[in-house]
């Protein structure tokens, strides 16, 4: 059978509508923008912290001070309009803006969004009084009902603790730098001390880190008993969590979960 120009161009358009079907609904891992794009970065960090995700951002342009050449990859703590502020491996704080942003610390001429993780299941635990070893397997054990690997488990709480202290705007300043600059996944920490202890309000900070956390806290206090309030935990998995599971996920129940809290993203 003799093949024509048309059947040639047939074939062709099957095998390109084949790919783009296949390639359609493939999860996207790592998002690319150039420098002009700041605000779609800013969209992009925004709904992944929204909805629970792991990522990293990893940032090539020039410092505003000196036009030295910058290329670093970092956690976002924070966005506004029109920037990032990112906390790099050293613990070093900076702020990124766009390719033309002269506030920032950071022009940024390339911006790349890396995910570590591939879903998210969140939810609110009650409130628990121990050790720092109770704490830590509290909130471990509530991941029970999870059947997918995980990437890692960030918590946000306040933890009392007491401790033989007494007020200290300073002291204050100090432990929150040292947290900031030792402790690279976590959102912020904000310290206030007390007469008879210490409270801590983190944001995202990961449970691999926790003990860490405690063991900075110690080089200052004798930490015995600790006391949280309500635990937002958020259960990040390096695998996606199939569709046909969210809602098996999200009706399970627990005494130390609070009901309802449980929302599964994908």
């Amino acid at each position: 059978m003799k093949i024509t120009a048309v059947d040639v161009f047939v074939i062709i358009l099957v095998g390109i509508s084949l790919f783009s079907f296949s390639t359609k609904y493939e999860p996207k891992y790592q998002f690319e923008y150039s420098g002009s794009q700041i605000y779609k970065v800013v969209h992009q960090c925004d709904i992944l912290d929204s909805t629970g995700f792991l990522y990293t951002v990893y940032v090539r342009g020039y410092w505003n001070t000196d036009v030295g050449h910058f290329e670093e990859e970092g956690f976002v703590t924070d966005t506004g309009r029109g920037y990032i502020e990112l906390v790099l491996e050293d613990g070093k704080k900076v702020t990124v803006g766009g390719r033309m942003s002269y506030k920032e610390d950071v022009q940024a001429v390339g911006v790349e969004i890396h995910l570590k993780s591939k879903s998210s299941v969140a939810y609110w635990l009650k409130p628990l009084k121990g050790s720092k070893d109770d704490i830590k397997s509290y909130i471990e054990g509530s991941t029970g009902f999870i059947n997918y690997s995980k990437e890692d488990i960030a918590v946000s709480c306040v933890l009392t603790m007491d401790a033989d202290t007494e007020q200290s705007l300073t002291l204050e300043s100090e432990i929150e730098d040292v947290l900031r600059t030792e402790i690279f996944f976590m959102k912020k920490a904000d310290v206030e001390i007390c007469d008879d202890g210490i409270t801590v309000a983190v944001e995202r900070l990961s449970l691999k880190e926790l003990d860490k956390f405690f063991v900075l806290l110690e080089t200052y206090f004798c930490i015995e008993t600790v006391y949280t309030g309500d635990i937002e935990v958020v259960y990040q998995t390096s695998e996606e969590i199939d569709v046909e599971d969210v809602v098996t996920l999200e009706s399970y129940t627990a005494e130390e979960i609070y009901a309802g809290t449980i929302h599964v993203r994908v």
